[in-house]
């Protein structure tokens, strides 16, 4: 009760003392030029440093209604997510942006559990076929670039793909195994409709992958990148992609979400 007291009465003092600076105290001469030195004081520090606020986020939004009509799609798991997982809207995002391109091949890079994998399955066209890459546990240590250190875990699971194991879906998907920076892209040359690009967040591989992704992509096909307001190297990679190459200027953020698409 004592310390209350105590904190109560330094709070009114301040109160009183600066309620009366900043009134009666203003008639004062002496005092309005101390104040006036004070601030005159702090815009000088405040000119000498760079506090321009930085918006890591440059692409620019569009919203899902300008993308799609109605919500069209089906799913399966969508509330089931969590670390490493899409959101339940972004899952629908996805899917209904599957439903609206109509890919008849599909290729993703980090596969994980195959929640995001299954639902592009469900609602994909029914000869639409999905190539799914993930980097295996054993290849963890041995990638040709570095990856972020909160991505081990993702990486170290018993099961990849877990989702569409055994699921009438599954004849839709083939799931291969390597590493998105040394695994032969040239193999799916000028074939794919719709990419979805959640591997590796680190800066080099998320450009990696944009550029190896884009070398294989049918004319009109979509790009769809997860995570770009959730890690710094998607971010920077995306923005950077944005700014100075001039073949990802048409990237879109989609309000509401961490995804970023571009039709090429």
């Amino acid at each position: 009760m004592g310390n209350f007291s105590n904190n109560l009465r330094l709070y009114l003092g301040v109160c009183r003392r600066v309620g009366h600076t900043l009134s009666l105290g203003m008639l004062n001469k002496d005092r309005r030029e101390k104040l006036l030195s004070l601030y005159n004081q702090y815009e000088t520090k405040l000119g000498q440093q760079d506090i321009t606020p930085i918006d890591p986020f440059v692409i620019p939004k569009t919203d899902v209604f300008e993308l799609f009509g109605n919500d069209n799609a089906q799913y399966e798991g969508v509330y089931e997510c969590g670390f490493g997982h899409t959101t339940e809207f972004e899952l629908k995002v996805i899917s209904n942006l599957v439903k609206k391109f109509n890919p008849d091949r599909i290729f993703e890079i980090g596969t994980f559990q195959g929640r995001t994998t299954l639902n592009m399955a469900i609602n994909a066209n029914p000869t639409a076929l999905i190539t799914t890459l993930d980097l295996p546990s054993e290849g963890l240590n041995t990638t040709a670039l570095n990856i972020e250190e909160g991505e081990v875990r993702y990486v170290k699971k018993d099961v990849s793909g877990e989702r569409f194991t055994g699921h009438p879906m599954a004849d839709k998907i083939t799931q291969v195994f390597g590493d998105s920076a040394t695994y032969p892209f040239t193999d799916h040359h000028n074939s794919i409709d719709l990419a979805f690009i959640d591997g590796s967040h680190a800066y080099e591989y998320v450009l990696n992958d944009s550029n190896k992704v884009l070398s294989i992509m049918r004319p009109g096909g979509l790009i769809i990148w997860h995570d770009y307001t959730n890690w710094e190297g998607v971010w920077t990679a995306l923005n950077e992609l944005y700014k100075s190459d001039s073949r990802y200027k048409n990237i879109k953020h989609i309000g509401g979400t961490s995804i970023a698409i571009l039709q090429v």
